[in-house]
């Protein structure tokens, strides 16, 4: 009777200790007045692409992400880098904001992890029996020199920055392409950092180091590729007309995530990659001086891993430069920003000032004209108003709303009452003429 009441007091201060750090809510803005000091203290912006570096910093620091790796993990996470960037983009809602990415790099992909529950026998039998016999070669199965890891997440921005939202989450099995989750379906912690609970939970699988936003997402990864990689190797034991008739029907789970090490990186700007907009805003050189030093973060050659150890390599893992915003290199399917109109308005260099451009606002009304424009500019709807006498105030509403896929500018008679709206910039003509 004692043992269970001590284990009952035991199993209560474990979830207390637990709730106080790890938080299941979103990661909502909150605005603490030292960082928006620092956010907004020289404007100045290195990469050219209309968040000031300042902001970047602040943005990758907020919403850095906790590792949680598996209790087998073979690497050493004193030897993982973690490299950024913070890049201006409308998200397919018409969202304006920011994809931060995270690129992490390690030494070796120590290949799949087979070896699974107990209770996979009773849900998957035939795949878990395979799994078993698997498991002995696991580490045969993707081994490679070097690994370059990739999550995204996008931060909405409803004004300044100073508010601002992790709302969606981009990651990758694998073999498959691009998924996008909701933040509801990723724990935060809270660093004790200043920014409260904003830093999302990601599971990182057993030597392969996918990153998951849930440890069942992780743990209940299968793939084709297993059972075509199988049938593969099996032709090449039974050559003739009968490779073309093997098959083998499993897809054993291939990874194992939690109960190991952590991690967590307090974000410098030394490791922000900056830009692809030309060869002055894509910092080259972040890794100088590191254990991986001699790789270019832009380049998207074959990546070994360290640089200052001499190892036997079979095979190398996928180049850094494919997974950034605007690299020039083929994607993968559903990249996050593989798209002609990633860039959104506010990072196009525009003449007239925030005071005659108002974002997230419109003004509903009083429309004398109206026209189509393609993009997210909103420069030549300003244009236009300022050329006409008759214009008083204009709205610009982005692509995607009412006008399919081009933007609408409206020109009107008079100043209707400004009111928050995210697909909006609009402006009265006075202030442009200033």
């Amino acid at each position: 009777m004692k043992s269970s009441i001590y284990l009952s007091i035991l199993i209560v201060c474990l979830t207390l200790l637990l709730s106080s750090n790890v938080s299941a809510a979103g990661a909502e803005s909150t605005i603490y007045p030292d960082l928006v000091v620092e956010a907004s203290s020289d404007g100045y912006d290195s990469d050219d692409d209309g968040i000031d570096d300042a902001t970047e910093l602040m943005l990758a620091r907020k919403y850095s992400p906790y590792l949680i790796f598996d209790e087998d993990e073979q690497e050493n996470v004193h030897t993982i880098m973690q490299l950024h960037q913070v890049t201006p983009v409308i998200h397919h809602s018409g969202k304006e904001g920011a994809m931060l990415v995270y690129v992490f790099l390690y030494d070796m992909d120590n290949g799949a992890d087979f070896d699974r529950g107990w209770t996979d026998w009773f849900t998957d039998p035939i795949d878990t029996a395979a799994g078993v016999i698997m498991d002995p070669f696991d580490q045969f199965f993707g081994k490679h020199c070097g690994d370059t890891e990739v999550i995204y997440f996008f931060v909405a921005n409803y004004g300044n920055w100073t508010n601002n939202r992790l709302e969606y989450i981009f990651w990758k099995r694998h073999y498959d392409p691009y998924e996008e989750t909701s933040e509801n379906a990723v724990l935060y912690m809270d660093m004790n950092d200043g920014f409260g609970p904003s830093h999302p939970v990601i599971y990182v699988s057993e030597d392969k180091h996918g990153m998951y936003p849930s440890h069942d997402m992780c743990e209940n990864y299968k793939t084709d590729v297993v059972q075509e990689k199988l049938e593969s190797a099996a032709g090449y034991l039974v050559p003739g007309i009968l490779e073309d008739l093997i098959y083998i029907p499993v897809t054993p789970k291939m990874e194992d995530c939690s109960g190991g090490e952590t991690m967590f990186v307090n974000v410098t700007f030394d490791y922000n990659v900056g830009e692809a907009k030309s060869s002055a805003t894509m910092k080259r050189n972040v890794l100088d001086g590191s254990i991986y030093a001699g790789y270019d973060p832009w380049d998207n050659g074959a990546f070994l891993g360290r640089s200052d150890t001499v190892k036997v390599c079979d095979g190398a893992a996928g180049g850094i430069g494919g997974k950034w915003c605007g690299n020039p290199y083929p994607s993968a399917e559903g990249h996050p920003c593989d798209k002609d109109d990633w860039w959104f308005s506010s990072s196009i260099s525009s003449s007239y000032s925030s005071q005659c451009m108002n974002e997230n606002t419109d003004r509903w009304g009083s429309d004398y004209y109206n026209f189509l424009l393609d993009g997210y500019d909103a420069t030549p709807c300003v244009q236009a108003c300022v050329s006409d006498p008759n214009c008083v105030s204009y709205s610009f509403v982005f692509p995607g709303n009412q006008g399919g896929d081009k933007a609408v500018c409206y020109l009107k008679n008079a100043a209707p009452e400004p009111y928050f709206n995210d697909q909006c910039i609009s402006g009265l003509r006075a202030d442009c003429l200033n």
